[in-house]
Parts: structure tokens; C-alpha cells; sequence
């Protein structure tokens, strides 16, 4: 007899998320996202930055430890990559 199979169900909290294009959105999270979009070379913020900028301080001090992380470090961009997919594999990641 095999055990029936479990189903999940995922609940998450939703925050709004902050247009940098939005003339009413904080100036500051406006410019960090800008910033963001400009480094990434897409006129298109992730939705990470754009649900962090509700808080943009948290934003900006996100945004500096990202680039020290992701692009100050003494990894080549092969092994950066290596990294992440190995963290995605080891998390079950499939995005």
C-alpha cells in the first residue's frame, strides 16, 4: 500500500510593488531602482528590489551588499555562475 501523496499549499504574503516610473513612489526608491535597472542594462526592475523598495532604505543597503557579493568578489563570472546553480540545485530552485 503506498502512502496517498501530500499536497502543499503555499501561502504568501503580498506586498505592493514599487514602480520606478511611479511619480507618487518614495524619490529614494525611485533612484535605487533606477540604479538597478540601469546596472542590469533592462528597463524592467525584479521584483525583489520592487517589493524591498516599500522600505527604501533596506533597498539601498540591499543593493550595496548585492554588488559587493555579486560583482567585488574574486570569482570569474563562470565560477559566480557555478555558485548559483549549485544553490538553486541544493534548494530545489526551479526558477
Amino acid at each position: 500500500m503506498t502512502a496517498p501523496a501530500r499536497v502543499y499549499v503555499v501561502v504568501m504574503a503580498r506586498l505592493p510593488l514599487v514602480d520606478s516610473s511611479d511619480d507618487n513612489a518614495d524619490p529614494l526608491a525611485r533612484e535605487v531602482l533606477t540604479g538597478v535597472s540601469a546596472a542590469r542594462g533592462r528597463s524592467v526592475d525584479p521584483n525583489v528590489y520592487r517589493a524591498i523598495a516599500n522600505h527604501p532604505r533596506a533597498l539601498q543597503a540591499m543593493v550595496k551588499f548585492g554588488t559587493v557579493v555579486y560583482f567585488q568578489n574574486s570569482m570569474t563570472p563562470a565560477q559566480r555562475e557555478l555558485a548559483y546553480l549549485t544553490a538553486s540545485v541544493t534548494n530545489e530552485c526551479h526558477y
